[in-house]
């Protein structure tokens, strides 16, 4: 078995998907001093450290990374893993999430700038390969408006 420079098998990470009222979601773009994907849109997210769990780690990084708080519950879209080009392995755990409120943006020194996206608007953006996370996100919201209007169809009727 093959362990890093810290004798981690690898690095965990957590990122949040977040939608806003207007179906786009946040993507932050990051510094380029950045040793992964320096200058590309993301998910804010980061490390799940020892002694966190993923959900704390996404509370903790949407809050420091854009100011945003996060509801409770959270759906699991994708895991993937890379190799960063100093072959650090990292594998990466993307939720779906809501906010209270997303007017109150303030991103972090780690990036440059943000944007609300929909999946159109990718192709346009320098960004580290979400594509199937958002895919993943407005089929859910898709399914879960089908399901509401089923829902309220059945009581009427």
């Amino acid at each position: 078995m093959a362990y890093t420079k810290n004798n981690k098998l690898h690095i965990v990470s957590a990122v949040a998907v977040i939608r806003n009222n207007e179906g786009k979601y946040l993507v932050l773009k990051r510094s380029d001093r950045e040793i992964a994907y320096p200058g590309m849109y993301t998910f804010p997210g980061g490390k799940v450290e020892d002694n966190d769990t993923i959900e704390e780690t996404l509370v903790k990084e949407a809050r420091e990374e854009a100011n945003l708080d996060l509801k409770s519950g959270k759906i699991l879209l994708k895991d993937k893993s890379f190799i960063r080009p100093d072959d650090q392995t990292v594998k990466v755990f993307s939720y779906l999430c809501e906010v209270e409120n997303s007017d109150n943006i303030k991103i972090s020194d780690d990036f440059t700038d943000y944007k609300w996206v929909s999946f159109e608007d990718l192709e346009n953006i320098s960004h580290v390969g979400i594509e199937d996370e958002l895919l993943q996100a407005d089929k859910l919201y898709k399914l879960n408006i089908s399901l509401q209007n089923l829902n309220t169809k059945s009581l009427k009727g």
